[in-house]
């Protein structure tokens, strides 16, 4: 099983103290369906669980926690924006992102480490001689600190369009996404950082982009050490060519105030304990009708592979 942590919140921005004592407790109970009273009890032991993906925009607050890891194979998906807070609220500034990912990177190793440009916007704030530079400076400060380099481009969502339109950010088309991958092509080649798009319909192969996915089997079972049986691949949305995961957290709960973000549509809901912000059902006398279900759950490894 692969842990996915998380689409839904930024866990180890905002939620590593809950995360660790939840593989302390050995599994973590998570609600499929946002109106559901139901909840999947996720087994988080180190036999079933393949891999952790860790998704974030600052994983400063993991650094020290590490050690809490050992059992487990896991990996950072880290994004690398640089919009500043007019777009992105919550998050520390770019510079003191990029040494934070360098002090991770050297104590998980670059197949340990993918970065994110995503999602690109094109506005007269942000336009190609903006990302130009942007990306060049995040291709020469982390060359040769993470496996490869995944882009995304903007998606107006309809409640995101509300947020960022005042912004003019452009919708996005073909010729826009060409000119970007070109762009971004030549500049990745000059430092050697492998390119791929996420979900992404345009096919930007002519520059030596390929279609790519955050959670890729070659990459985990390079990481892992060992073969991926049968996972369902191809997995979320369209062009998306990631292996199924399990996503843990619960939407609204982070605190990045990043516009463009689909999984915060409103004002993120911390109004609990703090040693656990929002992240475990509330279990008060009104509500301890609860309905549990335990997720079956298994690891990917391929043995008969590796008898033979």
């Amino acid at each position: 099983m692969i842990i996915s942590a998380s689409r839904r919140t930024d866990i180890p921005a905002f939620h590593s103290e809950w995360l660790i004592n939840r593989l302390r407790a050995g599994f973590v109970l998570v609600n499929p369906h946002r109106s559901s009273g139901r909840f999947h009890r996720i087994p988080l032991f180190p036999d079933v669980v393949d891999c952790i993906v860790f998704r974030t925009k600052n994983p400063a607050p993991m650094l020290g926690r590490l050690d809490a890891l050992r059992d487990y194979n896991y990996m950072f998906n880290i994004t690398m924006n640089p919009y500043g807070r007019g777009m992105e609220t919550g998050i520390p500034p770019l510079k003191e992102r990029v040494g934070t990912f360098r002090r991770l990177a050297d104590k998980t190793g670059p197949l340990g480490m993918v970065w994110r440009y995503d999602p690109v916007m094109l506005s007269p704030d942000y336009d190609l001689g903006f990302h130009c530079r942007a990306f060049t400076y995040l291709c020469r400060e982390l060359q040769g600190m993470a496996y490869k380099c995944i882009v995304g481009f903007i998606i107006h969502h309809p409640f995101v369009a509300k947020k960022i339109d005042p912004y003019r950010i452009e919708h996005r088309s073909v010729e826009d996404v060409l000119r970007i991958g070109e762009l971004f092509a030549g500049i990745a080649g000059r430092y050697g950082v492998l390119l791929e798009t996420c979900a992404e319909e345009v096919d930007l192969d002519r520059f030596g982009i390929r279609h790519g996915a955050c959670v890729e089997r070659h990459h985990l079972e390079k990481l892992c050490g060992y073969r991926f049986g049968r996972v369902k691949e191809k997995y979320l949305r369209p062009h998306c060519n990631c292996m199924e995961s399990v996503d843990i957290g619960h939407y609204s709960t982070c605190g990045n105030g990043c516009l463009y973000c689909y999984a915060t549509p409103t004002f993120p809901d911390m109004n609990t304990r703090p040693d656990s912000p929002s992240l475990d059902p509330d279990y008060s006398a009104k509500n301890r009708s609860i309905g549990i279900v335990d997720l079956k759950a298994h690891s990917h490894r391929n043995i008969q592979a590796e008898l033979f």
